[in-house]
């Protein structure tokens, strides 16, 4: 119960922005590699998402020039079988932890960016998880920043969940440049993942081309 209640609220913000956004599918291609972070001394797996040429094609407009983004993820977790972009703990079931990462394309950013600034985004999380576990489930912390990725504007969200006595925690980094770059790291309360994961949310970067 508590693996499947982590890959769907991984999926929840990834979700709000298909219904806000109006998404159109995307060729993305994801690729992953064992690769040294320079800057943070980290080793683990550094993943690329890269947009294919004929989504290149569809969506013209050009303001960053962005090609992709990179993130080097903390040691000891493997792609999923089931859900593409998602990678799991190599200790799962036994630790729940997963780290989801997304890139899409024809997001409003403006529309976006304000929808962070309210309490929008936090109610579209919370509908998405009552739908699947019932109106126990609630959204009972959250916390927005407006930040910066390789000059780009980008949003940080910390929040926890919790349906019933599972509890859940989640850090999101929301990237928005010419295509929409979303990482979201979702632990259980007693995964103890989250210093690892703040520490491979400083790796994350845009390539340009």
């Amino acid at each position: 119960m508590k693996n499947k209640w982590m890959i769907v609220l991984a999926g929840a913000g990834a979700a709000v922005l298909l219904f806000f956004g109006g998404m159109f599918a995307v060729n993305t291609v994801f690729a992953a590699e064992q690769k040294a972070a320079m800057e943070s001394g980290m080793s683990g797996t550094q993943l690329h998402a890269l947009t294919g040429m004929e989504a290149k094609k569809a969506y013209k407009k050009e303001v960053y020039g962005d090609i992709g983004c990179t993130v080097v993820l903390p040691d000891g977790y493997v792609p999923s079988e089931d859900k593409k972009g998602m990678y799991l703990s190599e200790r799962n079931p036994l630790d729940s932890s997963n780290i989801y990462y997304t890139a899409s394309e024809n997001v409003d950013g403006e529309a976006l960016d304000q929808m962070l600034g309210t309490d929008e985004y936090k109610k579209r999380m919370e509908e998405k998880l009552k739908e699947t576990y019932g109106q126990n489930a609630a959204v009972d912390r959250f916390q927005h920043t407006k930040t910066e990725v390789s000059g780009c504007p980008a949003h940080k969200v910390e929040l926890s969940c919790k349906a019933g006595e599972t509890k859940m925690e989640q850090l999101i980094y929301i990237i928005i440049a010419d295509k929409v770059y979303t990482i979201t790291y979702s632990q259980s309360a007693d995964d103890e993942r989250m210093e690892e994961f703040r520490k491979s949310a400083e790796t994350i970067r845009l390539v340009f081309a």
